[in-house]
């Protein structure tokens, strides 16, 4: 864990308009800053950076946070990945607690990136300057069609033909052996002797999203049959191919931007797209998609369109990958090129508008494209073409999202002319075979009750919203002094400290709130809630900071949004506080209408219930006048 000084040391030196301008193109708008939404689409600025506050908004989206939350917004950080970047960033020492054997493990770990990235270093500058990697290295590439400017851009490199060339220079360099060798960089023959494991080879880097090297991909030049085509690092403790997306540091961007992302098979493919314009791609470490590789994809988009190979053999290969990507709830959509073609030579043939209208004119559903591949010549054998039938539905059944999966059969019924119920039995079956235990079906009495119509609905609907704004007035005002012994903080506990709340994420901010002031003696100020690691603090008190930011009088009347400027703090936390009374009351009058539709019921007993049931209407109902709350 990073220490809690160097979070504070890392916090105090970063500026939000500096951190966000790296990303936004931003314009002095008065004391705050002004510039279009990175996070939706927008042609009239929406989107404000405070620097005074240290926070950001967006009155169209309604993104909001401080630099850390930008950064896990827009970059999809983890919380520590976002602390280590702005350290990198302001130079800041990062200090983190661990104990003696994690702190072995996290210098062992950080001396496998640094040997890592001298070798891209290494790997590169053989390349771009050494006779061999003149002469073959890049000639090569030259002939593959990859330009210099890609060679820079994806830092590819040549590993020299000298069978220990770069072992050397890292030894001489001061790299301990332990390191190559656990890098995968290095091995050990059984003389004993160190030798590179890459020779002679194209070394494509695999990077990090945070742009640090991981290990590599190595391929061989010229056709030789003696050797792997590719090999990549091998499994290293940074290191996993079914975790990793070659490419994804350069293309996540451009993925969110266009909300698609295209996944293509080899590394030169995601290279030969990136020249003819295609920039939203990443192409998986010669392994079949996996659970890991949609995820880091949903980062960022739900589309994914897989661009096949144009050789059955290929596809046959790749299409295990649709059925992880169905259950990861992704939209799915396939691309084939033509027989015999790959991204990569099929870019070299045709020019960067025709290969964008190819791609787009052959975006197909993947039930589609499955449907036509799996079938092929066979749609006359019916032995075939019922276990066709069965591969299908067991992709459809991967998608969780019931209305998504019904309306797939309703395709495939139409695709294959077979009658919904039959397909609907088939696809029961598997769910049945598939599924550990048999769901138990609930006895409609012991069901939740129906709230009774005379409740408010208009209440019931925004009771997440009377929450949010009850934790809003908690921040911005709990410090607020109501006479000289009690302040508002005071005043909201005492009042809801025994409530339940609906939405147990604001429950959970208010539990902290009142934690932080009994072990501190003291009430937490906005900006403590803005540098908190939780995202929904973050953004609960951007919000209420940006109540005073003083934005244009003219932005009301742009976007018929009012931002009010000065609040009654009491009377507002007094209104809520009657809202939330309110509904513990309708709670309590559901529990006592459980009660009276209990069989069995003494006399005394109903009449003790019909009794409190009279008294919570009375309360109700005068709380809700109170309120000028629709009351029936």
């Amino acid at each position: 864990m990073i220490t809690q000084e160097s979070i504070e040391k890392i916090l105090s030196a970063v500026r939000i308009d500096e951190v966000v301008s790296d990303f936004v193109s931003l314009k002095r708008h008065g004391g705050n800053l002004r510039g279009l939404c990175p996070f939706h689409q927008e042609k009239t600025p929406s989107f404000f950076v405070s620097p005074s506050k240290e926070i950001y908004k967006c009155f169209g989206c309604g993104a909001s946070g401080n630099a850390v939350r930008f950064l896990m917004e827009h970059e999809k950080y983890t919380y520590p990945e976002t602390l280590k970047y702005l350290a990198r960033k302001y130079n800041v020492t990062v200090d983190e607690s661990f104990s003696e054997e994690n702190k072995k493990e996290k210098d062992e770990i950080a001396s496998i990136y640094i040997v890592l990235a001298f070798a891209q270093e290494f790997y590169h500058q053989y390349l771009t300057e050494s006779n061999e990697g003149k002469s073959i290295g890049a000639e090569y590439l030259k002939q593959r069609g990859i330009t210099d400017q890609s060679v820079k851009q994806f830092g590819l490199g040549l590993s020299p033909s000298a069978k220990d060339m770069f072992t050397a220079a890292a030894l001489k360099k001061g790299y301990e052996e332990k390191f190559l060798t656990e890098s995968g960089l290095s091995l050990k023959t059984n003389e004993g002797k160190l030798i590179d494991r890459f020779r002679e080879r194209i070394m494509f880097p695999i990077f990090s999203i945070t742009g640090r090297v991981l290990g590599f991909g190595g391929r061989v030049m010229g056709s030789s049959t003696n050797e792997a085509k590719y090999i990549n690092s091998p499994e290293t403790p940074i290191f996993s191919k079914g975790k990793i997306l070659f490419g994804l540091n350069l293309a996540k961007n451009n993925i969110q931007r266009n909300d698609k992302c295209y996944l293509a098979e080899g590394y030169t493919d995601v290279i030969a797209l990136h020249q003819a314009g295609i920039d939203n791609v990443v192409a998986s470490l010669g392994t079949s998609l996996t659970e890991d590789h949609t995820r880091l994809i949903k980062r960022y988009t739900n589309n994914l369109t897989f661009i096949f190979d144009g050789d059955e053999a290929g596809i046959k290969a790749s299409i295990r990958g649709i059925d992880i990507a169905l259950k990861e709830e992704m939209n799915v959509r396939v691309i084939a090129l033509p027989e015999g073609e790959d991204p990569d030579s099929f870019t070299q043939k045709n020019n960067a508008s025709d290969l964008k209208l190819y791609l787009k004119k052959n975006d197909i559903d993947f039930l589609i494209f499955k449907t036509k591949f799996l079938f092929g010549e066979k749609q006359d054998d019916p032995v075939k073409k019922a276990e066709i039938v069965r591969n299908l539905i067991k992709s459809i059944i991967q998608i969780p999202n019931h209305i998504s999966r019904s309306n797939y059969v309703k395709e495939l019924s139409f695709e294959l002319d077979i009658e919904e119920e039959i397909l609907y039995r088939e696809l029961n079956n598997q769910l049945a075979s598939q599924s550990k235990s048999a769901k138990v079906g609930k006895d409609p009495k012991t069901q939740s009750e129906s709230s009774p119509k005379q409740f408010d609905q208009h209440l019931k609907s925004t009771v997440s919203e009377q929450e949010k704004n009850m934790i809003k007035l908690l921040i911005i005002a709990g410090n607020t002094n109501i006479n000289e012994n009690r302040k508002c903080a005071d005043l909201i506990f005492d009042t809801i400290k025994d409530t339940s709340w609906e939405i147990d994420s604001l429950g959970k901010i208010f539990q902290y709130y009142f934690t932080y002031r009994q072990e501190k003696k003291e009430y937490p100020e906005i900006k403590h809630f803005l540098h908190h690691p939780e995202p929904l603090f973050q953004e609960i008190a951007s919000e209420v900071s940006f109540i005073d930011m003083g934005i244009s009088e003219n932005w009301s009347k742009k976007t018929g949004r009012d931002i009010p400027q000065n609040f009654n703090f009491i009377k507002e936390i007094s209104y809520s506080l009657k809202h939330f009374e309110l509904r513990k009351l309708q709670s309590m009058l559901k529990d006592n209408v459980k009660n009276l539709r209990q069989k069995d019921l003494s006399n005394e007993e109903e009449a003790h219930y019909q009794k409190i049931h009279q008294v919570l209407l009375s309360h109700i109902s005068t709380l809700s006048k109170e309120l000028g709350i629709a009351y029936y």
